[in-house]
């Protein structure tokens, strides 16, 4: 009867019991019922009825009480119910001894008073409560309580605000007086910025779209200020949780209403995020410099930029030259408003030139440096610095300009105290600086920062940018692969929900590299039913010029052959990769390009002698020689590794022997177990292609328990079948 619901049971039970159907008997000390008489009884078929009948027993003042409390949801604090006793009553309903209803109805188990809050034992019991309310009275009870909060909010004026907007918004049918209604709206946008500044972007967008539906009445003549601001801000939501049609409509009315090009400012950069977000960065870049032009900072876009690019570097260097570090944390504040909106469109365009267009990006990063020195600072200043500080490093090797200018931009988050700085400076201090000074695990808690930050504030770009470059070190990293394989699918599919298709794109072939190596799917590039076929995001990549994309496949898949075995296709996909010109990656990114490349090219000099693998052995191992530099840490085991490949190939057995040694040493003491892994291996290799049966055993055992330690029991078992 009751199918298995435990409040169903308890009620029927309870019910049964006080009717005399169900007792016990004191005579035999038994439980006792009459099943004929229960069978009779008209028992109700579901919870709701049950709990319906159990409260129409009730007196009719414990019934008022609940009906109230049912109109709030599943619970209320006393403050509001103080609020509502304060009111005298409505729709015959007595509110003068709230209280003592409640505490009634817990008595009965019907509510539960925890702390400051009245609560329904379960969620029928209040679906039960509100069903007791004529259709034609729930709206006069919403506007009624929702009045009677806002009149006593000073108890909890934040919580009282969401409370009083969902309780009138519910009434609002009823509201037929215009001002009333533009009030309403009013409290709706002030709903949603509060959710806003708690990350809560779908509730912000439902408050936006209920206030401009509150105003259909009304007209954008009357009602200017009110109208932009919950058009901009809803398109703003809107894209924030990737709904971008609706973004669309609210961008429309912004743009066809809007007076200046300041009120559209903000709408440009939605629109902008949005397009870049949509894989269509050639529109976005089109529509942001062309925001920038009305705001009196244009950019060539068909000139040589290249050699622009060197005259600006200059200009910006004369400018920085006479300036301390105290000379940038004392500036003036940045105070024209034009100025500001610049630096925030160039900062968008920023972020998403470095993915599609290096020359753009150094300009625009050049423009911003000296925007701040010529103007004054502001909270994209920080942003500007920081990565004037990575070109420094990674374009003209100046480490320590680099770490200098990563410190001032760190210190300026501090002065400027800009919550919505933080994902943007952190993401390049942490992925362009710190890895030449310190372990590339360091640089993860401030990465995740960056990431929770970043949606914070809705700063979505830099939130998808914190999260790839945790995946990357974390797998670099030797992070374990069950491990990997959540991170990986929860960024995924938060990329996915926010439609932030070039991300998510990029998601994948690390995704699948993992699954492959855990034994998961029987071919790298078959992965799962979410993802897309790895070959048909290489071959988007190359067609829409998304260089770096393109190079982590090649790379992926390069790496993925090697340690299988597989050298003829890890030699195709090194040199697929070598035909494209590389731009500035992270630290980690290019010592693993350098690594995998110079393996996969001593193995084909062993096998061909071909002059052109000799050549990009050679260069990586030079390369990665000043890349273990700075620091050690970070890159020295990889060197030690072909170091030790080379000296095999030259015959230089003894120190073969040492390097590997060595290099297992490296990766066990910094935390590369994929990499102690793999040098085992090599090493067991070298000892079996000499013969020496015993060691090669031992180096091919140590390498199968720590490829299983990291999860890759694919590869592990590929050990055992290689190698028996």
């Amino acid at each position: 009867k009751t199918s298995g619901n435990v409040l169903f049971i308890l009620q029927f039970l309870s019910s049964i019991c006080n009717e005399g159907f169900l007792f016990f008997s004191t005579n035999s000390k038994a439980w006792q019922w009459d099943i004929s008489m229960i069978e009779s009884k008209n028992v109700a078929d579901n919870t709701v009825e049950l709990m319906l009948r159990k409260i129409l027993q009730l007196p009719t003042q414990i019934q008022s009480a609940l009906k109230l409390m049912a109109c709030l949801g599943f619970c209320c604090e006393e403050f509001i119910v103080s609020s509502m006793a304060a009111g005298g009553g409505v729709l015959n309903i007595s509110t003068a001894h709230l209280f003592d209803s409640l505490e009634f109805a817990a008595k009965e188990g019907l509510v539960d008073h925890v702390g400051s809050s009245y609560k329904f034992a379960h969620d029928q019991i209040q679906l039960a409560a509100y069903s007791l309310i004529p259709e034609n009275e729930r709206c006069h009870l919403h506007l009624w309580i929702g009045s009677q909060v806002w009149a006593n909010k000073s108890a909890a004026p934040e919580k009282a605000l969401f409370i009083v907007v969902g309780q009138l918004n519910k009434g609002s049918p009823l509201m037929t007086d215009a001002q009333q209604r533009i009030q309403l709206a009013g409290l709706n946008l002030q709903a949603a910025q509060k959710s806003k500044s708690l990350a809560a972007f779908v509730p912000e967008a439902f408050y936006l779209n209920t206030g401009i539906n509150l105003l259909d009445k009304a007209s954008w003549a009357d009602e200017y200020d009110l109208f932009l601001q919950l058009y901009v801000s809803c398109a703003e939501a809107e894209y924030c949780i990737g709904n971008f049609d609706e973004m669309n409509k609210k961008l429309e009315a912004v743009f066809g209403h809007a007076r200046c090009l300041d009120d559209k400012l903000v709408s440009f950069f939605t629109l902008v995020n949005a397009l870049f977000a949509q894989g269509k960065g050639h529109q976005a870049s089109e529509a942001g410099l062309l925001v920038l032009s009305q705001l009196g900072e244009s950019f060539p876009t068909y000139s040589d930029l290249k050699s622009i690019i060197v005259v600006e570097f200059v200009k910006t260097k004369q400018l920085i030259k006479e300036k301390t570090d105290d000379d940038f944390l004392t500036m003036n504040a940045l105070a024209d408003s034009h100025k500001i909106a610049a630096m925030r469109m160039m900062l968008l365009l920023a972020h998403h030139s470095f993915v599609t267009s290096r020359e753009i990006f150094f300009l625009i990063i050049l423009r911003m440096v000296q925007t701040t020195i010529n103007h004054g600072i502001c909270d994209e200043s920080a942003f500007a610095l920081a990565s004037l500080g990575s070109m420094m490093g990674n374009t003209f090797g100046d480490y320590d300009g680099a770490h200098r200018f990563g410190q001032i931009s760190l210190r300026l988050l501090e002065r400027t105290n800009s919550k919505n700085a933080i994902s943007g400076v952190h993401t390049v201090v942490f992925i362009f600086i710190h890895p030449w000074i310190a372990h590339y695990r360091t640089c993860l808690k401030p990465l995740k920062i960056a990431y929770n930050e970043g949606y914070r504030s809705g700063n979505t770009i830099t939130a998808v940018i914190a999260a790839t470059n945790i995946y990357t070190i974390s797998l670099l990293c030797g992070e374990e692969l069950g491990v990997m394989d959540t991170m990986l699918r929860k960024y995924f599919q938060r990329m996915v929900e926010q439609k932030q298709e070039l991300y998510w794109k990029y998601c994948i072939p690390f995704w699948q590299a993992v699954a492959y190596l855990m034994g998961e799917p029987n071919d790298p590039g078959q992965l799962s039913e979410e993802a897309m076929d790895e070959g048909q995001l290489l071959k988007e990549a190359l067609e829409n010029n998304r260089v770096r994309a393109a190079v982590l496949i090649y790379h992926i898949r390069s790496w993925l052959a090697y340690i299988f075995g597989n050298y003829e296709k890890a030699a195709k996909m090194t040199e697929e990769k070598q035909s494209i010109t590389l731009l500035p990656n992270p630290h980690y990114l290019t010592c693993n390009y350098l690594f995998i490349d110079g393996l996969v090219s001593f193995e084909m000099v062993r096998k061909t002698g071909e002059t052109k693998w000799k050549t990009i052995a050679q260069n990586s191992l030079e390369e990665i020689e000043k890349h273990a530099l700075n620091p050690p840490i970070n890159s020295e085991h990889k060197l030690f590794l072909l170091q030790a490949e080379s000296a095999y190939i030259a015959g230089d057995i003894e120190i073969a022997r040492r390097k590997y040694d060595d290099a297992i040493r490296s990766a066990d003491k910094n935390g590369f177990v994929q990499d102690q892994a793999l040098a085992n291996e090599r090493a067991g290799h070298f000892y079996s292609n000499r013969s020496n049966a015993s060691l090669a055993s031992r180096y091919y055992g140590q390498a199968h328990s720590i490829y299983l330690k990291w999860g890759a029991k694919r590869k592990a078992d590929h050990i055992i079948q290689s190698h028996r």
